[in-house]
């Protein structure tokens, strides 16, 4: 069962499938009231120069939207009158959590097709259980791909944080008998650098896959104790 315990989930960017996300905004839980803000416009600088520009329901980057919030982005989520819903739910580990729109927002990411946004709730509480993907997929080498295609052992896979990367301090690699796969993606590999520097137990599987020819996503089951 994943764990959701946050009154703050991000709102996260990338130019392309593939390249890198950054963190643009986050949307606050506070009672029963939602808002939207940005970060500051240092905070953008990275995103902006890659091509970011807003949310098109939000263009005001200096402003903090408190009116419809939850409802625009609920938008985003998957339409429950979908025969593979719970299918769905049960992918994301968000089943308990089917009437929380603001955690299922977190959980599942609210993806679409036409467009690069993405929801990721971090994961402080203890013990945390939450399902992520493996960011950076296409640089793996093609053989070790290939091997996770056709076998059925998903158990050997372990993360290792790497202060020393020069893009974010918080990376968490990902390795798969030894080798490197890729990385967790941003928010969550802030949450296990932390768990790292604290000394717990964390753990990491490969809950699934999904390939059509390559192998397009490998999703994990993360814990941490």
């Amino acid at each position: 069962m994943c764990t959701f315990e946050t009154n703050e989930i991000y709102l996260t960017w990338r130019k392309a499938v593939g390249n890198r996300r950054y963190i643009i905004g986050k949307l606050i839980k506070d009672n029963d009231k939602y808002s939207f803000q940005y970060l500051s416009a240092s905070g953008l600088e990275k995103a902006k120069a890659v091509g970011f520009e807003h949310y098109p329901a939000f263009p005001k980057l200096d402003k903090i939207y408190d009116e419809e919030v939850l409802t625009t982005f609920s938008r985003r989520l998957v339409n429950p009158a979908r025969s593979d819903y719970e299918k769905f739910l049960k992918y994301w580990c968000a089943g308990n959590f089917k009437n929380n729109n603001f955690a299922l927002l977190g959980l599942t990411g609210a993806k679409l097709q036409t467009d690069t946004f993405e929801f990721i709730a971090p994961h402080y509480e203890t013990p945390a259980a939450f399902y992520t993907e493996v960011a950076g997929l296409h640089h793996a080498d093609e053989n070790l791909l290939n091997e996770i295609k056709a076998t059925e052992n998903f158990e050997d896979i372990s993360l290792k944080p790497e202060p020393e990367n020069q893009y974010d301090p918080d990376a968490v690699k990902v390795l798969y008998k030894g080798f490197e796969l890729g990385y967790i993606k941003i928010v969550h590999s802030t949450c296990i650098a932390k768990a790292f520097k604290a000394h717990r137990n964390i753990s990491a599987k490969i809950k699934n896959i999904i390939k059509n020819g390559s192998l397009k996503e490998i999703l994990l089951d993360v814990k941490i104790d």
